[in-house]
């Protein structure tokens, strides 16, 4: 006997919410919403589909495959939209790794199979982020500044040599915001200026910079902040929520 046909108000409107979600699946931040109508489409479609039990029910068991398939779509592009954000802001660093700068015996080898969750690094180690950025510390040095410029009251200047390296096969932006000056648990920014010397000429004459660095490029520059030489005196990448991502110790 053939069946009845379709009773379709309730099957068209699921229809009409489903293909609206799935053109808005694929576009970053408004999927939440498209989700949202994922769901409803999905509600309606299965009261059109109970309805139409005994009758014909194509329209609503369209309108509900669609709406699945755009929460399926909503699930995949969220996932993919989120790794692209990562690689592109260069924010992937939550695990580094680390090589010493010296031949590393063979204990010392096994011991680096762990260090994809170490976090704290030696002044003579380097600093290598998921990006391909590699960061190492050169030289560290405390200066009390000049006649004309000092730091602040129980503080020196600490001048921070670094070597940034791209070792990816991807461009990284680097900027000098990137860093902070740990001095027990303070952070700051190293963007102090040590003055000049008494020949008039700049303390400090080779300032980190912003800038990209292409594939195996290299660039070196020193980063200047203020803080008590006693305390424990660290260089630090600080996420833009205040998450710490590593540390160096400067002494």
């Amino acid at each position: 006997m053939e069946k009845a046909k379709e009773k379709k108000v309730l099957g068209i409107i699921a229809l009409i919410i489903a293909i609206f979600a799935l053109i808005l699946s694929w576009v970053p931040i408004i999927n939440n919403i498209a989700a949202i109508f994922a769901v409803l489409g999905i509600i309606l479609g299965v009261i059109a589909l109970v309805i139409n039990r005994n009758n014909k029910k194509t329209i609503a068991l369209i309108a509900t495959i669609l709406s699945v398939l755009s929460i399926i779509v909503v699930l995949a592009t969220q996932g993919l939209y989120s790794k692209a954000i990562d690689d592109a802001t260069g924010k992937s660093d939550k695990n580094v790794t680390s090589t010493a700068s010296s031949t590393a015996s063979s204990t010392a080898s096994s011991e680096k199979k762990d260090d994809n969750t170490k976090k704290t690094f030696k002044l003579n180690e380097t600093v290598k982020q998921q990006n391909g950025l590699e960061i190492k510390v050169n030289n560290v040095k405390f200066t009390q500044g000049t006649e004309y410029t000092t730091p602040k009251a129980g503080t020196q200047f600490i001048l921070v040599n670094v070597t940034l390296k791209n070792t990816g096969n991807k461009s990284v932006s680097y900027n000098p915001y990137d860093f902070k000056l740990d001095d027990n648990g303070n952070q700051t920014d190293m963007n102090s200026y040590a003055g000049n010397d008494e020949q008039g000429n700049p303390v400090v004459s080779d300032d980190l910079h912003s800038g990209t660095l292409q594939p195996n490029a290299t660039v070196s520059g020193t980063l200047v902040g203020e803080g008590n030489p006693e305390n424990d005196i660290k260089l630090a990448s600080v996420d833009y929520d205040g998450e710490i991502n590593w540390t160096i110790s400067l002494k």
